[in-house]
């Protein structure tokens, strides 16, 4: 029997991880983030574009620590932060503030299909549409420009 269990555990941990992944947009809410392009080559992880959102300012937090945010849709349909703290909440997303600039790991960097890192940087104007679940997991959905 030991000899079987091990792997029906692994098969088990692998399949929350994904189930966990795809949950955000199964039960949690979506947004579209305005979103500009930098940096679009990395030479070891192929083309990605690297992203920076001018909607998510903190003026509040100025420091390089931790914070936790969550997202509201604003009149002009782009997300914007709803509510930022240093303490984590429930449903928060666990993100940090550099110069005034909050992003999340999941929203640094978006990859793309080979040749289209320099067409979206050129673009500037950009919109990444996200779904974040009600307990604060991310999942990056599209990357593309912006229309409005």
């Amino acid at each position: 029997m030991k000899t079987w269990l091990f792997p029906i555990v692994q098969t088990a941990v692998v399949l929350i991880l994904l189930v966990s992944y795809y949950a955000a947009s199964w039960f949690g809410e979506q947004y579209v983030l305005r979103a500009e392009p930098f940096d679009p080559v990395d030479p070891f992880y192929g083309e990605y574009v690297a992203l920076q959102y001018p909607d998510l300012q903190s003026a509040s937090i100025n420091n390089d620590d931790s914070v936790y945010f969550t997202l509201k849709s604003a009149d002009d349909g782009y997300a914007v932060i709803d509510r930022i703290e240093n303490e984590a909440f429930f449903g928060a997303i666990k993100g940090s503030v550099y110069n005034g600039n909050v992003t999340a790991p999941q929203l640094e960097q978006f990859y793309v299909e080979q040749g289209m890192g320099p067409q979206l940087e050129a673009a500037r104007d950009l919109q990444v549409t996200i779904d974040v679940s009600r307990w604060g997991t991310l999942r990056p959905i599209s990357l593309q420009q912006r229309t409005k």
